[in-house]
């Protein structure tokens, strides 16, 4: 899978560029995850006004509308250590009945090296009654979704059998984004939290499969529990409100 820009794809393709503090990286001098996620999702925002306005997040708004990202699978090329400066391309996929894709990749600016790249599912939702919109119906428009021989594959997750660890953590002010929700990337810091630090040093990301099942509100508790399988280096996650004991984020994570 390789962003592409053409004519054809012209109008579907968004870049940015964005400078990494010291305070981005972590104490092995790597790129923090959640720091290239957040840029994503910011990137797909502006993207999908430059697609057309009529599917921009302020106009989705006024109808009561709103996206919600519900899926991604990532897969990490390398890990650059000191990269004082990243690129990030998205590319609108278009739409299959409820759904929406759109994919990313992540580059290193100063060495051109590719970091990672990623395929997410979108719904557009209801904000009044929490239901799920039919975009192909709803927005005829819209462009329909094509599959591509490279396309990575969402995958699908279920709840860990066991937990080996796990951790509770307060939803703060400082989490909630402009919808009044949880950000998606505070899920994926609060499970990636929940692994021992030696492990976090000691190992880089090959990939990530994330499913955000439900959202959570301000001032709630939430679990994040964890599963080693050390043999492979894989973690998988969940979690979990705390009061409810409702699933609210699955991800798995591939280390090297």
């Amino acid at each position: 899978m390789t962003i592409l820009l053409t004519k054809e794809t012209e109008s579907m393709i968004a870049e940015a560029i964005h400078p990494v503090s010291i305070a981005e990286a972590d104490c092995m001098h790597r790129i923090k995850p959640v720091l290239m996620f957040n840029h994503m999702q910011e990137l797909a925002a502006s993207g999908i006004e430059k697609y057309d306005i009529r599917y921009g997040w302020s106009n989705l708004l006024d109808k009561g509308l709103a996206w919600f990202l519900i899926r991604y699978r990532v897969e990490f090329d390398s890990t650059p250590r000191d990269c004082s400066e990243i690129k990030v391309v998205t590319e609108s996929r278009g739409c299959r009945r409820m759904n929406a894709y759109r994919d990313f990749e992540v580059y290193d600016n100063n060495t051109g090296n590719r970091i990672l790249r990623a395929s997410s599912c979108w719904f557009v939702v209801d904000i009044n009654n929490k239901s799920v919109v039919n975009i192909q119906k709803e927005f005829p428009e819209f462009y329909l979704y094509e599959e591509r021989e490279d396309d990575l594959e969402l995958q699908k997750l279920r709840p860990i059998e066991r937990v080996d660890f796990e951790k509770t953590f307060h939803v703060r002010y400082d989490d909630l984004d402009i919808n009044n929700h949880v950000n998606n990337t505070v899920y994926i810091t609060w499970a990636l939290e929940a692994l021992d630090a030696d492990f976090r040093k000691s190992h880089d990301l090959k990939s990530m499969d994330i499913y955000f099942k439900h959202e959570i509100t301000y001032g709630e508790d939430v679990v994040s529990q964890v599963m080693y399988d050390r043999e492979n280096n894989v973690t998988e996650h969940t979690i979990r409100s705390a009061s409810t004991g409702e699933e609210l984020c699955l991800l798995r994570a591939e280390f090297v």
